[in-house]
């Protein structure tokens, strides 16, 4: 670059040297001869175009840049210039720079060499595009299919918290449902609060039957127990109505023929008739007692004639 110098004479003969060298084909010796000139005098946009030109053809894209630049800011319009830094541009790969040099270029003027370069530069350009909007498009697939991945694993996750709370919920549930059979009929104060608490210790093993428990889970078959209960003794005839029911009477069976064992001995459930549940099963009032009535009862032929 220009340093200092005031040789104008010099210049301009060394200028005219390199020219001719230039149009010989000697691009080394034109390019020493023009580095001489800007040296000799304070050169111009067009000095500083013409050495670009021939760091260009050189191979010296970079430095034809420079020279360019430095024509430029002396003359923003030299289109010599900006042909030669947009020819540049494209020797590098800059494309986006070198559309924007050449149009400007082409539009101060037109030159058929610039048009050719334009061309190519507009269709890289576009390739360039292309592959800037794949790649933004293969980003949003990315970032949608990661989304749904979150809302599945989401969605999942509340189906597992619903089947937990579902499953405390049931558990729960025979905690609090297993009806009170009154406070006369099992030692230890029956169940309170429908838990184990106060039985005997072979009654612990109802809760480990899971026929016994899937039935007491069922909200039918746990209304209707209580209800029948609700008198505080078993109401027989709700009992006999309940036990046809094909989905109470089945849990009553298999809950008479877990308990009826531990029956045996316990003088009968509060207020039940009968003796409380002889064999393993609940004996309801009159009926399969009708035979040890008639043993208590008197032979008429045993009684005196009054006669």
């Amino acid at each position: 670059m220009y340093e200092s110098g005031e040789d104008y004479d010099k210049a301009s003969d060394l200028k005219m040297a390199a020219n001719d060298l230039k149009s010989n084909g000697d691009l080394e010796g034109a390019l020493a001869k023009y580095s001489e000139a800007v040296q000799a005098a304070e050169p111009s946009a067009l000095l500083y175009a013409n050495r670009a030109d021939c760091l260009l053809k050189l191979g010296r894209p970079r430095a034809a840049v420079n020279d360019c630049n430095a024509a430029l800011e002396m003359n923003p319009d030299s289109a010599k210039a900006l042909r030669i830094r947009g020819t540049a541009h494209k020797d590098l790969g800059k494309y986006e720079e070198a559309l924007k040099d050449l149009s400007a270029s082409q539009a101060i003027d037109y030159n058929d060499s610039a048009a050719e370069a334009l061309k190519f530069c507009t269709e890289k350009h576009m390739e360039h595009e292309k592959e800037l909007a794949k790649k933004r498009n293969e980003e949003k697939d990315k970032l949608r299919k990661k989304a749904e991945e979150i809302k599945k694993a989401q969605e999942e996750a509340k189906r597992e918290a619903a089947a937990s709370a579902s499953a405390r919920a049931s558990a729960g549930g025979m905690g609090g449902g297993m009806p009170d059979f009154g406070g006369g009929g099992m030692p230890g104060g029956g169940m309170p609060g429908g838990g184990m608490g106060g039985m005997p210790g072979g009654l612990g093993g109802l809760m480990n039957d899971p026929e016994l428990m899937a039935a007491l889970s069922n909200p039918k078959v746990m209304a209707a127990m209580q209800g029948m209960m609700s008198g505080g003794a078993p109401d027989m005839a709700k009992m006999q109505e309940l036990m046809s029911d094909p989905e109470v009477g089945p849990a009553m069976q298999k809950l008479m023929e877990k308990m009826g064992p531990m029956m045996g001995g316990m003088g009968g459930m509060g207020g039940m008739p009968g003796g409380g549940m002889p064999g393993g099963g609940f004996s309801a009032g009159g009926a399969g007692d009708d035979e040890s009535d008639d043993d208590d009862m008197p032979d008429l032929d045993d009684l005196p004639d009054l006669e």
